[in-house]
C-alpha cells in the first residue's frame, strides 16, 4: 500500500468516524451497527485495569476509536461527552489481549492423538505427521477454524501459527483473531517452496495489518548449513520473522552428540543428517556456523545450559516456553530460572491440539505459578503480553492498555477477596473471560 492509498484510508476512516457519531446522536435509542462503533469513540469502564507499569488501576476506563486506545485512566479522568457511546463493564479486569506465541493449528483435526505417558516420543511424532497426511485441506481449514474460536473465547486475540502446508493463513484469513503466520520447512526439498511462498504472502496487501508472516526451519537439524542461510537472508531482505525449534528433546541431543537412535535414523531416512566433524550441542553448532539471527524467536530450549542461554541472550533471541506440551511429551523441561538470570526474554506457547489437547494460555499461567510461586504474577502475565510483543517486534502495536496502540482488549472475572492481590489471585483461579475486542472489534461482550 502506498503512502497516498494510507492517507486516503486514514482521511476516510476520519470522515466516517465522524459521520458515525452524528448518526449515534441523532439515533442514540436505536440498535448501533458493528461499523459505527469501530469507528466512533467508545469508553468502557471497568472496576480492575491493568495499566502499562504493571499496577492494578482501580475503577479505570479505556477509551477507544478507529480500532486503537486514545485513553486510559480513572474514570472520572477519562475525557467523555454525549457524542461518545458508554459501556459499563462491571466487575472485571481488563488486560492486553494474550499473545500465544507457538502453535500449530493445522494438528487440530487429530487432537484426540494424546501422547501416553511411556509412549516412545519419536514413533509417537512419526505416527503423527502419518495422521496428518491423511487429512483433506477441507479438514485442515475446519480445525484451524475451530481452534481460532476457541483461542478468542480463552482470551487469546493473537496466535503465532507453525506451518508446514500453509494452509493457516487461508483458514484465518475470515476470522477474528490477529495472526502470525509463518512457514515452516522441514527439509531441504520443501526450501524453494517454502521461500516462495512466504515472499507470496510479504508481497501481499494483508502484510503488516492483521497478519505479520514469517519463514524458518522447523529446526536446526532440518537443513543444511546453505539452506538455514537462505532463510535468514530472506529475513533480512524482507524483515520477517524467523523462528527454529531448538533442544526441544533428549533424542535430538543424541541425535547430534552421537549421530545414532531411533529418531536419528528417522531423521535420515530421506535427506543427511545436515552436520559433520565436530559433534556439538545444537546451539554450539548453530552459533558457531551463525544460524541463529540476531531477535530470533526459539521454541523450547529445554536441553540447553546456563552458558548457552547467556548466548542466545546476547542475540536478543526470545525464547518460548511450551510448558504442558513438554510434561505431556517427558521432555526436561527449560531451565526458567536459569534463562531469566541470564536475561532471556521468555514467552509463553501452547504448541498444539495434540500436546495438552487445548490452548488455553490460563492453563499454562496457572501451570508455572504452581512450579514458580515466587515468580510474581505480574511478571507472568508480561510473558503472554509484552514480552510476545516485543518478540513479534510489535511493541509499539500491542502488548499493553496505552495510548495508540492496538486495542487488542479483554476481560476477565473471577472470584477476589477485597485484600487479594488481583493479579496474584488470577492466575490460580478459573477465570471466565466475559470480553473480547481486537482492533477496536467487540467480539465477546457479556
Amino acid at each position: 500500500m502506498t503512502f497516498l492509498q494510507l492517507y486516503r484510508k486514514k482521511s476516510t476512516i476520519t470522515l466516517w468516524g465522524v459521520i458515525a457519531r452524528i448518526c449515534y446522536r441523532l439515533i442514540p435509542r436505536k440498535p448501533v451497527p458493528k461499523y459505527y462503533i469501530l469507528l466512533m469513540n467508545t469508553v468502557y469502564f471497568a472496576k480492575h485495569i491493568l495499566l502499562d507499569s504493571g499496577e492494578v488501576l482501580l475503577n479505570g476506563a479505556v477509551a477507544v476509536c478507529d480500532g486503537l486506545i486514545t485513553a486510559v485512566g480513572p474514570r472520572g479522568l477519562v475525557r467523555r461527552s454525549s457524542d461518545e457511546r458508554l459501556v459499563n463493564l462491571g466487575d472485571i479486569l481488563l488486560l492486553p489481549g494474550f499473545i500465544n506465541m507457538h502453535t500449530h493449528l493445522e494438528e487440530t483435526p487429530i487432537r484426540s492423538y494424546l501422547k501416553e505417558p511411556g509412549e516412545e516420543y519419536t514413533g509417537w511424532n512419526s505416527t503423527k505427521y502419518s495422521r496428518m497426511m491423511e487429512l483433506s485441506p477441507e479438514q485442515i481449514c475446519g480445525g484451524i477454524r475451530l481452534c481460532a474460536r476457541e483461542m478468542v473465547s480463552q482470551g487469546v486475540t493473537t496466535v503465532v501459527d507453525s506451518t508446514r502446508t500453509g494452509i493457516s493463513a487461508q483458514a484465518l484469513a475470515g476470522e477474528a483473531i490477529r495472526a502470525v503466520i509463518i512457514r515452516e520447512v522441514a527439509n531441504e526439498g520443501a526450501l524453494d517452496e517454502g521461500i516462495a511462498q512466504a515472499r507470496t504472502w510479504l508481497d501481499s496487501d494483508d502484510a503488516g495489518g492483521a497478519f505479520k508472516y514469517g519463514a524458518a526451519p522447523y529446526a536446526l537439524y532440518s537443513l543444511t548449513q546453505q539452506g538455514h542461510r537462505k532463510l535468514i537472508e530472506l529475513g533480512y531482505d524482507t524483515k520477517c520473522l524467523w523462528s527454529c525449534h531448538v533442544a526441544e528433546s533428549a533424542e535430538e541431543i543424541q541425535a547430534f552428540y552421537d549421530r545414532s537412535g531411533d529418531f536419528y535414523e528417522s531423521q535420515t531416512r530421506g535427506y543427511p543428517w545436515p552436520t559433520s566433524g565436530t559433534r556439538l550441542h545444537p546451539v554450539e553448532y548453530a552459533l558457531a556456523a551463525n544460524l541463529i539471527p540476531t531477535r530470533a524467536i526459539l521454541y523450547h530450549c529445554n536441553y540447553t545450559t546456563g552458558y548457552d542461554l547467556g548466548l542466545l541472550a546476547a542475540k536478543r533471541a526470545s525464547v518460548v516456553i511450551c510448558r504442558r506440551y513438554n510434561s505431556v511429551m517427558e521432555h526436561k523441561p527449560l531451565s526458567v530460572e536459569i534463562a531469566r538470570n541470564r536475561g532471556v526474554r521468555l514467552c509463553l506457547g501452547t504448541e498444539g491440539m495434540v500436546a495438552a489437547g487445548d490452548t488455553n494460555l490460563f492453563d499454562e499461567l496457572f501451570e508455572l505459578k504452581m512450579k514458580y510461586p515466587h515468580i510474581s504474577a505480574r511478571e507472568l502475565i508480561s510473558w503472554v503480553t509484552k514480552n510476545p510483543a516485543a518478540a513479534l517486534q510489535a511493541s509499539d502495536k500491542l502488548g499493553s492498555l496505552t495510548p495508540g496502540k492496538l486495542a487488542d482488549i479483554i476481560g476477565v472475572r473471577f472470584p477476589y477477596g477485597e485484600r487479594d492481590n488481583i493479579l496474584e489471585k488470577l492466575l490460580i483461579s478459573e477465570p471466565m473471560v466475559g470480553f473480547v475486542m481486537i482492533g477496536g472489534e467487540e467480539i465477546i461482550v457479556d
